[in-house]
């Protein structure tokens, strides 16, 4: 299908429509696809969260937590330096907060996403885990608009439950994704609109909690600014999350049935242990791609929290400041996700993810390298610029990349073990950047072994093969299996790549 076919496709409507459908230039949005829209604004309101959480929110809890402990939050007179608080919040640093809790949600999440990954396969409930999910999301929001000196750590837990709550949610609305369309150019150009929407939402979001503040005369107020953040973010979430859950999406009938004597729980781990050892034995692309993600997903996903941390407790920013550095990653996202798009053209998806690790590896090394003393806000933002490149680009290419290079027939199963893939190892780098803090060594050197992770998933894409191989591997094409087993001393595929065998077909 060449590019124009494409938009034509993308361009016709749907017939039964919503009236309330959105429609640009008298066309219903992704092409009257109600679940593509459904998708989009389950993932507006989960980025919302997450900046309402990770700039505004964390940056408040922060302040709150050192000044329970009468530690110093504003510079001594004749200094710019705010002294190191020693006192201890639940056994660790004020520090140390944000990544431990972040910690705590990447292992719950990594032992809870089986689980969904079975309700997906086994059920025919993944719509209505998907409402309870959302339901949870919201009642868990709206208490953080409270938040004060009194009660901050019961809202510090009600945030790890909102944010391991997302997580689920995740593994379900991704469920969906490979089922949009089974044309590559298409999802190619619903992911790249995804990218945009989230990132310029996030912007919005970003910029009128600061408007607000700023209006109103609580700029410099953290807690009134987490406040303002946290009410918009609930508005948000109880907005689109009943359209997409409750409106849009459809129901699904169980995937397999569930095993006799087998239980939900250890149905999930089973099927992710085998389908796991399945594509170990069968299919060198897609094992080492999930094993890139698993390295670079983790070190995207600690990212946030740990410059955060960095940039409020070192770098002295606060809430307003942590705000506008999230801002400038955003907008670096957008340019990223063109460049995805470019490069996917240019070369393939393969070499495009390899071209946005190198970047996040010389932004990462160089703000370690050059950010170091308070109120560095030029540095700062230039390189998150870099960063918010890095990442748009990276989530991109990953979610087009991988419904392209799963077997066909099995994309709900294989999308919920590349998220797996994705969370499994999410709580190492915040396990370690809390270790290296706690044990009183620079927080530069936490920042920077997130480069660690980075590096080896870059060595990961680099064994998967070649995205043809890797295509040809898991039967999605056909034709060119067939020109290189006509070639001469060419490589073939392994005997048994046709498909992952169902794990209830025995091994």
């Amino acid at each position: 299908m060449t590019k124009q076919d494409t938009q034509e496709q993308l361009n016709i409507a749907a017939p039964d429509l919503p009236r309330w459908y959105p429609k640009w230039r008298g066309k219903p949005w992704y092409d009257g696809n109600q679940e593509a829209l459904a998708w989009m604004f389950d993932g507006i309101a989960r980025n919302v969260s997450f900046l309402g959480a990770g700039a505004f929110f964390a940056t408040a809890l922060l302040r709150l937590a050192k000044e329970s402990l009468g530690c110093a939050t504003e510079p001594l007179e004749g200094s710019i330096v705010i002294p190191e608080c020693e006192g201890r919040v639940l056994g660790i640093k004020p520090s140390s907060l944000l990544t431990t809790y972040t910690m705590i949600i990447g292992v719950a999440s990594a032992l809870f996403l089986p689980l969904m990954g079975a309700m997906v396969d086994y059920t025919r409930h993944r719509l209505l885990f998907g409402q309870i999910t959302s339901a949870i999301i919201c009642l868990c929001i709206f208490p953080q608009i409270f938040m004060n000196e009194d009660n901050f750590i019961v809202m510090a837990i009600l945030q790890v439950i909102s944010s391991f709550v997302g997580w689920a949610q995740t593994a379900l609305s991704h469920a969906y994704l490979p089922e949009l369309t089974d044309d590559e150019l298409i999802l190619n150009e619903y992911n790249k609109r995804y990218t945009v929407v989230f990132f310029s939402f996030g912007v919005a979001f970003l910029i009128v909690t600061i408007a607000i503040t700023t209006v109103i005369g609580y700029a410099d107020n953290d807690l009134v600014t987490s406040q303002v953040a946290m009410s918009m973010a609930f508005v948000v979430n109880a907005t689109l999350l009943p359209l997409a859950w409750g409106r849009l999406f459809k129901r699904r009938e169980p995937m397999h049935p569930l095993p006799e004597d087998a239980f939900l729980w250890s149905a999930g781990f089973v099927q992710l242990y085998r389908t796991g050892k399945k594509i170990a034995g069968n299919y060198r692309g897609l094992k080492w791609f999930y094993l890139a993600i698993a390295m670079s997903d983790s070190g995207i996903n600690a990212l946030a929290t740990i410059a955060i941390t960095y940039n409020t407790d070192v770098l002295q920013f606060s809430a307003l400041e942590n705000g506008i550095s999230l801002i400038v990653i955003l907008i670096g996202c957008t340019p990223g996700a063109f460049l995805s798009k470019y490069t996917t053209e240019k070369f393939d998806p393969i070499k495009s993810s390899i071209f946005a690790l190198l970047l996040l590896i010389v932004a990462t090394a160089l703000f370690a390298i050059l950010i170091v003393r308070p109120k560095q806000f030029a540095q700062t933002y230039a390189i998150a610029f870099f960063w918010g490149m890095g990442m748009g680009w990276k989530w991109t290419i990953d979610r087009t990349l991988a419904a392209l290079i799963i077997p066909e027939g099995q994309d709900a199963e294989l999308m919920g073990f590349f998220l797996f893939s994705g969370q499994c190892l999410s709580w190492v780098p915040p396990l370690v950047y809390t270790a290296i803090n706690e044990a009183g060594v620079s927080q530069r050197v936490g920042l920077a072994s997130l480069d660690a992770y980075f590096i080896l998933s870059l060595i990961c894409y680099l064994l998967m093969g070649g995205y043809k191989q890797a295509r040809i591997e898991v039967g999605r094409d056909k034709n060119l299996e067939k020109e290189l087993k006509e070639m001469p001393g060419a490589e073939t595929p392994h005997p048994d790549c046709d498909a992952i065998p169902n794990p209830n077909d025995g091994e």
